[in-house]
């Protein structure tokens, strides 16, 4: 099989009906069927916008300057949905001093992928590009080193869509391929500007966006290894933990912005675990199709923004917001992550994850965790990510045996390789202590819901 371009001039050389085929189908955007008959594929170019057909040609064939294309039948073809994803890219990328490096693209067959040899995989989460440090660090990512790479960003990118479509368009300028999920930033309703009326229909508009813009946020394969992005969303009920007791620590519905900034349309409400199950289930149909990854034999890759387990957060009496494990988790997600990786996981079986901006990277059950933020320009100088990595972290590279496979120096999850859990110390830690005081009267029933 090969690839061949037909530009505007070309494409007036095709025979009416053939025109009238392919004009047909230009208004049939992503209708296509999948080909699975090995014909020829053809990228059609009318006015910018790109078509990919199957062409039949008959006692023909392209010459070398692609002056004519005799008699082609003009059908259209999907590709699976990475291949589409890409090919998207190439579309907007036809433009002005695009244009060359789309030609360039023309030698390689649309329907294969690349050349797992040297394949790199890099994670980052809560690059909060509402800041403006934080924007120029995505602006200053080399435009060469990872251009064949593939990059997973763990949610929390901003809660504008404006900024959102910016950052993500820098991000695919930058690597080959992107994988998203949205975190609880993404999701707030705060500017008249996006109109939207709730977070549900914040996040359609979310995947809209990455959708047109060639990020992807359902399970692929890339060069052999299978990424699989999963939605979540937190329940107070996550936390079992014993709560702090004899300080002013306020609730989380007074502390989180979550509380007000998101909204959710009945009956979902966040006095109770309803959310975070009705996100869950939105994997369902992402899910559906996947095959059986428990015993495949290949590398897995699952990530989500939220924690699909409690030990992957600092003890309460660590916390500047000692309440913090109330707003971090849940339980469906860490089934999820089971189904996938199997109960007893297995020495390949990886989950990233983001949101509470430390970084992390801990074994459990059989399944290695990892948490790489790029977190608050404030957070970074303070060094509160608690890891000294450098970003976006190479979580996988071929040519180096896959996984990486010396844990990241992250100084939480080291302490925890050293120390048990005590969710019955009370103490508070001395960077904690200073931010609260102690009360006078104590609440009874003080434990985690």
């Amino acid at each position: 099989m090969v690839t061949r371009a037909i530009d505007n001039g070309h494409y007036h050389n095709l025979a009416e009906g053939e025109k009238q085929s392919v004009e047909k189908e230009e208004t049939k955007k992503r209708k296509w069927v999948e080909d699975a008959n090995g014909n020829e594929i053809v990228l059609v170019l009318l006015s910018h916008t790109m078509l990919l057909c199957r062409v039949s040609v008959s006692n023909s064939r392209v010459n070398s300057s692609r002056e004519r294309i005799p008699s082609l039948k003009v059908e259209p073809v999907l590709v699976s949905n990475d291949k589409f994803i890409r090919l998207q890219k190439v579309r907007r990328k036809y433009t002005g001093r695009g244009r060359s490096r789309f030609r360039a693209m023309l030698d390689t067959p649309a329907h294969q992928e690349p050349s797992s040899k040297g394949k790199k995989i890099f994670l980052i989460s809560d690059v909060h590009t509402d800041h403006e440090e934080n924007l120029e660090w995505i602006r200053g990512l080399s435009s060469t080193d990872f251009s064949q790479h593939t990059l997973i960003l763990a949610g929390d990118v901003t809660d504008n869509l404006k900024s959102f479509e910016i950052t993500m368009t820098l991000l695919t300028s930058k690597f080959r391929d992107v994988f998203f999920v949205p975190g609880n930033h993404d999701l707030w309703c705060r500017r008249k500007e996006d109109n939207v009326t709730d977070s549900l229909t914040k996040l359609e508009k979310l995947t809209e966006t990455c959708s047109s813009l060639g990020v992807l946020t359902s399970p692929a394969n890339i060069s052999g290894v299978w990424i699989v992005p999963l939605l979540s969303w937190y329940h107070e009920s996550f936390d079992r933990e014993r709560d702090i007791e004899g300080y002013n620590i306020p609730p989380v519905h007074k502390a989180c912005t979550d509380y007000g900034a998101c909204k959710w349309p009945a009956p979902l409400s966040t006095s109770d675990d309803s959310i975070a199950r009705h996100i869950d289930e939105l994997n369902d149909v992402k899910l559906r199709d996947l095959p059986d990854l428990q015993h495949a034999d290949c590398q897995v890759i699952s990530f989500s923004h939220f924690l699909p387990r409690f030990e992957l957060c600092p003890e309460k009496r660590m916390l500047l917001y000692p309440n913090l494990p109330k707003m971090v988790g849940s339980d469906w997600l860490e089934a999820r992550v089971r189904k996938i990786h199997g109960q007893k996981g297995s020495p390949t079986a990886c989950h990233l994850f983001g949101h509470t901006h430390f970084a992390w990277d801990a074994t459990l059950d059989g399944i290695r965790y990892i948490q790489a933020p790029l977190a608050y320009p404030k957070e970074r100088a303070r060094k509160q990510i608690s890891a000294d990595i450098e970003l976006p972290l190479c979580i996988y590279d071929s040519e180096r045996g896959g996984l990486l496979k010396a844990p990241i120096p992250s100084r939480w999850s080291e302490y925890y390789r050293l120390h048990k859990r005590d969710p019955n110390n009370q103490q508070l830690a001395p960077w904690v202590e200073s931010h609260y005081h102690p009360q006078t009267d104590t609440p009874t029933g003080g434990g985690a819901s």
